[in-house]
């Protein structure tokens, strides 16, 4: 409940300026079949998306078709975006804070995760830096820093400034939340 608005808002914006009927759309570990004749969203593993990744799915044909984004190298973190910092206690409840969680428990499975599951690769942030794409021409780096006595683990999540060129600050938000929830899985 509470998604049916957005739905059909998105199916009519990717109704007005149709270049095919038929998408399939990567999120993640799975591919999105998006039938716009039908309006249907199905996965290829067979289940049927939640409404948050269907949401996700066609905000991001509808951003991707709109402006191509042009990966500038300009990484950002949540507070940057438009609004972001009026998000930024839940983003850091619901995002951060589980994320630093599960690196405490098991650094080495929530890596595994980001790299082998996601195809992630690593790069130089933090202790620990990973790059994943969780859309095509979708990039976010997490960023690890470990603790110690005195400090505690600390994360960061940054992505390209072209990705508030596609999503919303709350699409954003919930995109990062499942990329955090899937990461965790299994860890620890």
């Amino acid at each position: 409940m509470g998604y049916e608005i957005a739905m059909e808002r998105a199916w009519k914006a990717l109704e007005e300026a149709p270049s095919t009927s038929e998408y399939a759309v990567p999120f993640l570990t799975e591919v999105y079949l998006v039938n716009l004749e039908e309006r249907t969203i199905s996965s290829t593993l067979g289940e049927p998306p939640r409404d948050d990744i269907s949401i996700l799915v066609l905000h991001y044909l509808i951003g991707i078709r709109k402006e191509r984004p042009v990966e500038k190298e300009e990484w950002i973190s949540f507070r940057e975006i438009e609004g972001g910092i009026s998000f930024l206690p839940a983003f850091e409840e619901t995002v951060i804070k589980p994320l630093v969680g599960g690196f405490d428990r098991g650094p080495e499975g929530v890596i595994r995760n980001l790299l082998h599951r996601f195809g992630g690769r690593t790069v130089e942030c933090g202790d620990v830096g990973v790059q994943i794409a969780p859309f095509p021409e979708v990039l976010v780096r997490i960023v690890f820093w470990k603790g110690d006595e005195e400090i505690p683990s600390q994360a960061t999540i940054l992505f390209d400034r072209s990705l508030a060129h596609i999503f919303t600050t709350e699409d954003i938000a919930v995109l990062l939340q499942l990329l955090v929830r899937r990461a965790l899985e299994g860890v620890g």
